[in-house]
């Protein structure tokens, strides 16, 4: 049973304090709709009838990979194709729950997309794939080019005054085009900011920076035995285990004892969900005041739920990373500026007590 690692390489390296996670596309409704998940949630794109031509599922689509082009770049991608023609089509997004902003990575654009009810930033592209502006109205504008990957292709930011929990746009030809239309790839994320943690006041209180605002996490006396400021931790990498992934993170070190100890999470402002990536948990962390979701997690990492009680459990195991490892959605009915929970041992530990990681993100 590994207490906290000692011995680490202490190389600074850059911490990631934002990653973003990208729909599972799993389906389409007839020539209309594409349905998949986003971080837990049904996500949908839904177009006129002939307006979604196919549904990559299984990481079909090679041409994300270009760091140049794409931020963030995915070696392979689910995508949804969407069917451009002269006149304009109209297409709504779903996220599923509200978003603060939204990435778009566009494919083989050859066509003009307008947005009218959302800003939109250019994040990266290629050199004809522009985002243009005039009044409340954003074109995303692509001309032709054959070879391989064809026509424009770049990222866009989306974001709106407050959050919000779908976008619509419109999608017509920027060419003549024999066949009388084209199609466009299309996949959607979600940016996931995580938070900075740069201090530790005594062992009861961790402090760090979320979105520009701060956060903490205050425990018992002897409940916080570490807060890692440099991107210390790097266990938090495997994309089978934890949504998103990070490959080098900040963590805080809390301590678990045989009797519940409890620990207050403040986000610094209300949000809408939250994202608590847990890692060498061998305890049970019980939350009576929202709703958890497991997004992911290895064999041993479980939620289970009874009435209004939600109990985080992991078992020991041994080798690197120890115990159980996973990510879980915090959400509650209304906006909420922070959330509470109890940890204590699931297993009878010779020290009486373990450390578990925790990371926090929004």
């Amino acid at each position: 049973m590994n207490y906290f690692q000692e011995g680490r390489n202490m190389t600074t390296v850059m911490a990631t304090t934002e990653a973003s996670v990208f729909v599972d596309w799993t389906s389409r409704e007839g020539t209309v709709k594409a349905v998949g998940k986003l971080g837990g949630r049904t996500a949908t794109v839904v177009g006129p009838s002939g307006g979604i031509n196919e549904v990559n599922t299984n990481g079909e689509y090679p041409y994300f990979a270009d760091p140049s082009v794409f931020t963030p770049p995915l070696p392979a991608s689910d995508t949804v194709g969407l069917v451009s023609k002269p006149d304009d089509s109209q297409f709504t997004v779903d996220f599923g729950a509200p978003v603060q902003d939204a990435v778009f990575h566009i494919g083989s654009l050859a066509s003009i997309m307008t947005f009218e009810d959302a800003t939109v930033t250019q994040l990266s592209g290629d050199q004809n794939f522009k985002v243009e502006h005039n009044g409340n109205t954003y074109e995303v504008k692509g001309l032709p080019k054959d070879g391989a990957p064809t026509d424009s292709n770049g990222t866009i930011r989306i974001s709106k005054p407050a959050p919000f929990k779908s976008v619509t746009f419109k999608l017509r030809l920027n060419f003549s085009s024999p066949g009388g239309e084209e199609g466009v790839y299309l996949q959607i994320g979600r940016t996931v900011r995580f938070v900075d943690w740069t201090s530790r006041e005594g062992t009861v209180k961790a402090v760090g920076k979320l979105g520009g605002r701060t956060a903490t996490v205050v425990g018992p006396s002897g409940g916080i035995n570490e807060v890692n400021t440099n991107g210390e931790y790097p266990y938090f990498a495997d994309p089978s285990v934890f949504t998103p992934p990070l490959p080098a993170s900040d963590t805080v070190g809390l301590v678990s004892k045989p009797d519940d100890s409890q620990f207050t999470v403040d986000f610094g402002a209300p949000v809408q969900d939250a994202v608590f990536h847990i890692g060498s948990l061998a305890s049970i962390m019980t939350f009576e005041d929202a709703t958890v979701t497991q997004l992911s997690g290895d064999q041993n990492f479980k939620v289970e739920h009874n009435g209004n009680t939600y109990e985080v459990k992991g078992l020991p195991k041994d080798g690197a990373p120890t115990d159980s490892n996973g990510t879980i959605r915090i959400s509650k009915p209304a906006p909420f500026k922070s959330v509470t929970f109890k940890l204590r041992l699931n297993f009878s530990s010779p020290g009486g007590e373990e450390g578990v990681y925790l990371q926090i993100g929004r």
